[in-house]
C-alpha cells in the first residue's frame, strides 16, 4: 500500500492498482521524496504535466506539497479509469485533470498555455527509445517554462546509468540514484 510521503496529503493512502494492470511500477517513496525534497518551493504553485501517470503517485505528492494543478497523460485504459477515483479519494477532483492518451500523440499538439512548470517523464523502463522523443516534443513545442524542470526517472542497467539523448536545449542540473532508479532533473538553456 502506497502513501502519499509528505506535505498537506502526508500519510494518505493511494488506492491500489486493479488487479487487471499490468507493468505499471509506481515511484517508491523514497524517489517521490527525493525529488520533491531537491525541488521544494519550486513545486508550490507549479503547473505539472505527468506523462505516462501510472497510479498517479508522482502528481499527487505534486499536490500534496503546493502545486496548483496537475495534468495527468496515460495511455492504458484501465489506469485512464482508475485516475479519477484515485483523484477523488483524495478531494483532488478540481486540481487534477487525466487525459486519457498517448504521451507522444498529446505532445505533438500545440501546447497549453501558460506552460508547465514540472514536467514528469517517467515512462515503462523498458521503454528507452521514448525518453528521446518525449524530450525532443517537449522542448520543440514549448511545453516547458521558461524557468521550468523536467525530472525524468530510469532504471540503471547493472549499476549503470543508460544513455539518454538529450536535446541540446535542455542540460541536466542534477542526477540523482536510488538504489537502481536514477533521477535527472533537466532545464532549458539560457539562449543567450
Amino acid at each position: 500500500m502506497q502513501r502519499v510521503v509528505s506535505g498537506s496529503l502526508g500519510g494518505r493512502k493511494l488506492l491500489s492498482l486493479p488487479r487487471s494492470v499490468t507493468d505499471v511500477r509506481p515511484s517508491s517513496a523514497r524517489v517521490r521524496s527525493a525529488i520533491f525534497d531537491r525541488l521544494q518551493h519550486e513545486v508550490v504553485g507549479a503547473r505539472v504535466l505527468d506523462l505516462f501517470a501510472g497510479s498517479g503517485a508522482l502528481s499527487i505528492e505534486a499536490i500534496s506539497r503546493g502545486a496548483a494543478r496537475a495534468v495527468l497523460v496515460e495511455q492504458q485504459r484501465e489506469l485512464a479509469r482508475f485516475l479519477p477515483g484515485q483523484i477523488d479519494a483524495l478531494g483532488l477532483g478540481g486540481r487534477c485533470e487525466v487525459v486519457h492518451d498517448d504521451a507522444r500523440r498529446y505532445l505533438r499538439r500545440p501546447a497549453t498555455k501558460p506552460a508547465f512548470d514540472l514536467i514528469l517523464v517517467d515512462p515503462p523502463y523498458s521503454a528507452l527509445d521514448l525518453y528521446a522523443e518525449v524530450l525532443t516534443l517537449l522542448v520543440g513545442q514549448s511545453w516547458l517554462a521558461p524557468e521550468g524542470v523536467i525530472v525524468v526517472e530510469y532504471e540503471k542497467h547493472r549499476g549503470a546509468r543508460p544513455a539518454i539523448a538529450v536535446p541540446e536545449q535542455l542540460h541536466c542540473e542534477a542526477v540523482r540514484d536510488h538504489g537502481q532508479t536514477a533521477l535527472e532533473f533537466l532545464r532549458l538553456r539560457d539562449p543567450s
